[in-house]
C-alpha cells in the first residue's frame, strides 16, 4: 500500500491510499459482486436519456458530492485484515508516504496518519448505528409499485460507506502506533514535483497578499487564520505529477468542500 498526503490548508491534510499488487481471486466475493453490479446499474441510470432512472441519479451524484470528503479519504484505505496474518505483528514491507517536504516534515507523520484515523471514528460509529436502525424502517417503501425502494438502498449505502471508513480509520491508527514502535514499518518519501505545485502556490499567495516569508504562508498569514495551500484547479496538475489520475477527483472535492467551508 502507499499512502498520499495531501495539504490542502496549513491545518487539514487529505489522505488517500493507493493498493499495490492487489490479490485477484480467482471466484469474487460475494461483496464484490455486489458492488460490481450495484455500479453496473448506476452507470446504466445514468446513461439513460430521460425517466425517473436518470433523474434519480443526477440527485443521486449531488448527494454523493455532498459526502465528506474526509470519508472517501477513508474508504481508500484497504482494511487490515487485507494483510497476510503475521503481518498484523510484524509488518514485513514498509508502507510508502509520499508528501511533500516543504510543509510536511517525516517526524510528523505518525501524528498525522493518527489524527486523520481518529477525528472522525465516532461520526462513522453513529451514522454506521443510526443507517442500520434506519433501514427496516423504510422497508414498506417497497410496497410502491415500479420504482425500486430507494430510501433503503440509500440507507444500506451509506451503512456500507460508513463501515469501509471505519476500516480504514483502524488501519491508520494501526500504522500510527507500529511506527512509534518500528521506524521501518513507514518509509517517508518527499516528493519534489508535488513541492513544485506548493511553491508556485507560495509565490503566488506572496505577490497577492505580500506573505514574503514560507512560514506566513503555511501558518495562515500574519493573523495565523486558516489559510487554502492549494486550490481546486491544481487536483488534475498533482494527480498528473505523481501520475496517480485517482488522486484528481479527490484533491479537488477537497478544494471545494474545504473553500465552501471558509466561506
Amino acid at each position: 500500500m502507499r499512502l498520499y498526503l495531501i495539504p490542502i490548508t496549513s491545518r487539514r491534510t487529505l489522505i488517500y491510499g493507493q493498493r499495490l499488487n492487489k490479490i485477484t481471486h480467482a471466484v469474487p466475493s460475494y461483496m464484490d459482486k455486489v458492488s460490481a453490479k450495484a455500479a453496473k446499474l448506476w452507470l446504466s441510470w445514468e446513461s439513460a436519456e430521460k425517466g425517473w432512472q436518470k433523474k434519480v441519479a443526477e440527485y443521486g451524484n449531488k448527494l454523493f458530492d455532498r459526502i465528506p470528503y474526509e470519508e472517501w479519504a477513508l474508504k481508500s484505505i484497504p482494511p487490515l485484515s487485507a494483510r497476510r496474518p503475521e503481518e498484523l505483528t510484524t509488518p514485513s514491507t514498509p508502507v510508502e508516504v509520499i508528501y511533500p517536504p516543504s510543509i510536511i516534515s517525516p517526524s510528523q507523520i505518525p501524528s498525522i496518519l493518527r489524527s486523520l484515523g481518529t477525528s472522525s471514528k465516532a461520526y462513522h460509529k453513529r451514522h454506521l448505528v443510526w443507517s442500520c436502525i434506519g433501514m427496516p424502517i423504510v422497508v414498506p417503501f417497497a410496497l410502491v409499485p415500479v420504482i425500486p425502494n430507494l430510501p433503503f438502498f440509500y440507507l444500506a449505502y451509506r451503512a456500507f460507506c460508513h463501515w469501509k471508513a471505519l476500516l480504514g480509520a483502524k488501519h491508520l491508527e494501526w500504522l500510527a502506533t507500529k511506527a512509534q514502535e518500528n521506524d521501518a514499518v513507514l518509509k517517508a518519501v518527499g516528493s519534489n514535483v508535488l513541492d513544485a505545485v506548493y511553491e508556485r502556490r507560495r509565490l503566488s499567495a506572496a505577490n497577492r497578499v505580500g506573505l514574503d516569508r514560507r512560514t506566513d504562508w503555511m501558518q495562515g498569514g500574519r493573523d495565523g487564520a486558516d489559510r487554502l495551500l492549494i486550490e481546486a484547479e491544481d487536483a488534475q496538475e498533482i494527480a498528473k505529477a505523481l501520475d496517480f489520475p485517482e488522486l484528481a477527483v479527490e484533491c479537488e472535492r477537497a478544494c471545494k468542500q474545504i473553500s465552501e467551508e471558509m466561506k
